[in-house]
């Protein structure tokens, strides 16, 4: 791609090629994560993880990717956690991800995280068309897309909920989906401190 002429038709085809790999190399990385956690696999390396840095670094590309939706926080400072740094930054950049794809237009995503007692609770919501209860059901599963309608336009497989279920259980935590008002979906996750 380099000693192609810059802007060439054969630099713009391979750059394409090279986007089109990454995104095949992030698929092969979820199932194969996810095949590791079938077979109670799947290897952590904990480090103490500040889930408030974290998510504070995350707030600019929220700004960045979606300044049209309005942001609402309230993180609390020094949420401590021991746990693998990569794979948890995984699990909240999905569901910040699918707060921003699945929200509606001038909508909002609110994140909240607090300490309770021994554990963590972080809870990323948005505005949102509703959930059917047969979806409600099965999202957690691989590869469920939900409503055709709801998802026919946005890009992704239905790995990314899955894996990030996994994840967080390998931290002895929990991921749910919450039971919201109509035009609003919430994920709670929760993780023991250390």
């Amino acid at each position: 791609m380099q000693q192609a002429e810059p802007g060439s038709e054969v630099q713009q085809s391979l750059s394409n090629l090279l986007d089109e790999v990454r995104r095949l190399s992030g698929i092969v990385r979820k199932l194969l994560l996810l095949s590791l956690a079938d077979a109670g696999q799947m290897s952590l390396y904990r480090v103490e993880v500040d889930l408030s840095r974290l998510l504070i670094e995350m707030l600019e590309d929220i700004e960045l990717l979606a300044p049209h939706l309005d942001l609402q926080t309230e993180i609390a400072d020094r949420l401590f956690v021991q746990g693998d740094h990569d794979l948890l930054v995984q699990v909240l950049q999905n569901l910040i991800s699918n707060a921003i794809k699945y929200n509606l237009p001038n909508g909002w995503i609110r994140i909240v995280a607090r300490r309770q007692n021994s554990v963590i609770l972080m809870t990323i919501s948005n505005r949102s068309n509703e959930i059917l209860a047969n979806d409600r059901h099965r999202i957690f599963d691989r590869f469920h897309r939900g409503d055709p309608a709801r998802t026919r336009k946005i890009e992704g497989l239905g790995l990314g909920l899955s894996l990030a279920r996994e994840i967080v259980q390998a931290h002895n935590g929990h991921l749910t989906l919450d039971m919201t008002p109509p035009g609003e979906t919430a994920f709670t996750l929760t993780l023991p401190t250390h």
